[in-house]
């Protein structure tokens, strides 16, 4: 993978997802207005107030070939129950209930709110291209990690700091 051809096509992916953000948020929820029980002994409220949700029959993906970036096609071509784009997350209409899969979406809005939108998208792609596969991606593995934790009735942790202290460990980057 040529990382330096990534860093130039991310504009594009980032404008892309702008793009996709807007064209939804009059459908967009805050995740608090779900009333989920569980979340709030996880994230902050300032988190899930200024996080957002979509539902839809299936989640939008940037065109990731169409960009040149053909080394991602598998990825572009899965079929997946949720995406996260900075502050908002999108979820398949049969998903949508699904209180462990609102916690894995927001185990990656703080990892984008820790790096930014730049940061994140190239460390989520080199870690994605690096790893192989999807569910070996360092921030794939974080997330289902603490969804496991989550979905298995751990007692409450703070997901946010464990969050940020996985990042740290990560070599891909570290947060500012």
């Amino acid at each position: 993978m040529n990382i330096e051809y990534l860093k130039r096509k991310l504009p594009d992916v980032d404008g892309w997802i702008v793009d996709v953000i807007q064209r939804y948020q009059d459908q967009a929820s805050p995740v608090a207005s779900r009333g989920f029980s569980r979340l709030p002994a996880y994230f902050s409220s300032e988190t899930l107030g200024n996080t957002f949700f979509v539902i839809v029959d299936s989640v939008p993906k940037p065109p990731l070939t169409a960009m040149g970036l053909t080394e991602f096609a598998e990825f572009e071509r899965m079929d997946s129950d949720g995406i996260t784009y900075r502050n908002c997350y999108f979820l398949r209409r049969d998903c949508a209930l699904d209180e462990s899969l609102h916690f894995h979406e927001l185990v990656h809005v703080v990892q984008w709110r820790a790096l930014g939108a730049e940061r994140f998208l190239l460390a989520y792609a080199i870690g994605l291209h690096s790893a192989g596969e999807y569910r070996r991606n360092p921030f794939e593995q974080i997330a289902f990690d603490l969804q496991e934790r989550f979905f298995l009735g751990q007692a409450p942790f703070d997901a946010e700091s464990l969050v940020l202290q996985h990042l740290q460990q990560l070599d891909v980057v570290k947060p500012a």
